[in-house]
């Protein structure tokens, strides 16, 4: 059975994405000791019945194994276009390298289309990049902005 992407209520799937979002944290999340995992999961919900928030799933035989989560913006700069930003996107380890990542963002791409959104932005972690600068170099995204983390606390 081949995999299905969808758009889903984040408010339905809390209790499946708990332990990813855990997984995800452990193998990518910096400065684990000083930050730990504590996700806002009421303000996921308040964007998303706002309208600005997306869930795209991947489920192989009804299995979530996958997500993207974006959040759709007005830049402070450019109140005119509405502008995607990708929150967090991930494949279960188990299913990666077999192009799931490909269809989440292709649906991701036509559901931000079908919402007005003129510019997306995503990126990956530096110290983990898991090939995401070639996969999104693939599908059509270009190199902005570079950002750098310190912990100041």
């Amino acid at each position: 059975m081949a995999a299905k992407t969808q758009v889903e209520l984040f408010r339905n799937c809390i209790t499946e994405l708990a332990p990813l979002f855990y997984v995800h944290w452990r193998e990518l999340g910096l400065f684990q000791d000083k930050m730990p995992l504590s996700p806002q999961y009421e303000e996921y919900i308040r964007q998303e019945a706002s309208g600005t928030l997306i869930l795209i799933t991947i489920r192989k035989e009804g299995l979530l194994i996958g997500y993207i989560t974006i959040q759709i913006v007005w830049g402070l700069h450019y109140r005119t276009t509405p502008t995607a930003l990708t929150d967090i996107v991930y494949v279960a380890k188990e299913y990666r390298n077999r192009g799931y990542a490909l269809p989440l963002f292709k649906r991701a791409e036509k559901e931000l289309k079908l919402r007005g959104v003129k510019y997306w932005m995503s990126g990956f972690k530096e110290h983990s990049p898991l090939g995401m600068p070639e996969f999104l170099s693939a599908f059509g995204f270009a190199p902005a902005d570079i950002h750098y983390s310190k912990w100041i606390g």
